[in-house]
């Protein structure tokens, strides 16, 4: 992810998530955060932002903090394929698994991410502070597993 890409993300980060990130917020990981770790697929022909995934690399995790496809782009793998580069890279720095939360309500994450063979370990009651919802606690020890998914190229 570049600087260049914020205006178009913080568009679907607006119509994705109830309470969306602030840009400063990305600004701060993008330059300041050397733990932090964010993706985009763009599409090829036209450069237009269809989905990206943010990340920290905390010591032998990877901390998937947010992840969002565009409305019209979803259904053709890019959530998958951005974990699955996650997984690659965080392979390549000595992680071990990846984690993150998800709402209660949001089926279709959750389906991904267990079909990704992600794991429910943990609930956190309350998490969501913008509405008081519950977040299912979930990881990925199969790295490998995850990263062989990965069938985008780099730089595509």
């Amino acid at each position: 992810m570049r600087e260049r890409d914020l205006d178009q993300l913080m568009v679907i980060e607006q119509y994705s998530f109830p309470t969306p990130w602030k840009r400063s917020m990305y600004e701060q990981d993008l330059h300041a955060n050397s733990r932090s770790r964010f993706y985009v697929v763009s599409h090829e022909d036209t450069g237009e932002l269809a989905a990206y995934i943010g990340s920290w690399f905390i010591h032998d995790e990877a901390h998937v903090g947010t992840i969002a496809t565009k409305s019209e782009y979803r259904g053709r793998r890019f959530a998958e394929q951005l974990l699955a580069y996650t997984a690659l890279q965080g392979l390549n720095e000595g992680l071990q698994y990846v984690i993150l939360e998800v709402r209660v309500t949001n089926n279709a994450a959750i389906r991904l991410y267990e079909r990704l063979a992600f794991s429910q370990v943990g609930l956190r009651r309350g998490y969501y502070s913008d509405t008081g919802e519950d977040a299912l606690l979930m990881t990925c020890h199969d790295l490998g597993g995850l990263a062989s998914r990965l069938t985008i190229n780099e730089g595509h």
